[in-house]
């Protein structure tokens, strides 16, 4: 019997099941027909949604990144009152986050460090934007007095990824380094 859904409930469907594969079998293991199979449709209405695999990588790795970023943003758009709080609130989510992530496994392991560092510059374009802005508001309220909010994000944001990215530090020795060096460019 067949199931009809909305567009992008289903787009999101086949991404979620591409990746959760992907995780499973790997990239190069994982065919268009696993993904339908798995989903329970046929090939071309994969096709119908992405042209390639690597597309939907792509938009699957997207859908992720947003995921991932999604808590660091709300607390950049919160009202924490200081900087001390918003910094305490983004230490307890990476603390509580960093290697839990849904599909951590698959994008650290071993023949996967391409898919990672695209990730991460996903991640990362993704992050900056709300971190400039949070910059220049934390400036107006006088919490602090950063003269280049857009150059001083994109140091922050891509300045701390080789940092949280560094396997041989446990969790808190990442945030606590990764904060060092935020409260430094912040003041």
């Amino acid at each position: 019997m067949r199931i009809s859904k909305e567009p992008e409930v289903r787009k999101r469907e086949i991404a979620d099941t591409a990746m959760r594969l992907f995780a499973e079998k790997g990239y190069e293991a994982t065919s268009i027909k696993d993904i339908a199979k798995a989903v329970n449709v046929v090939p071309g209405l994969c096709y119908n949604y992405f042209k390639s695999k690597y597309e939907l990588f792509e938009y699957a790795v997207t859908l992720y990144a947003s995921e991932c970023t999604a808590p660091l943003i709300e607390v950049l758009e919160s009202d924490e009152g200081s900087l001390e709080a918003y910094l305490k609130k983004i230490f307890d989510i990476f603390i509580n986050n960093d290697g839990k992530e849904r599909y951590h496994d698959f994008y650290h392991k071993d023949g996967n460090q391409m898919f990672h560092r695209q990730l991460e510059i996903i991640m990362n374009d993704k992050f900056q934007p709300y971190m400039k802005k949070f910059i220049v508001q934390l400036n107006e309220r006088g919490l602090t007095n950063v003269e280049d909010p857009d150059t001083t994000s994109k140091f922050i944001v891509y300045g701390q990824s080789s940092i949280v990215n560094d396997e041989s530090l446990i969790p808190e020795e990442k945030a606590e380094k990764a904060m060092a060096m935020i409260k430094l460019l912040l003041g």
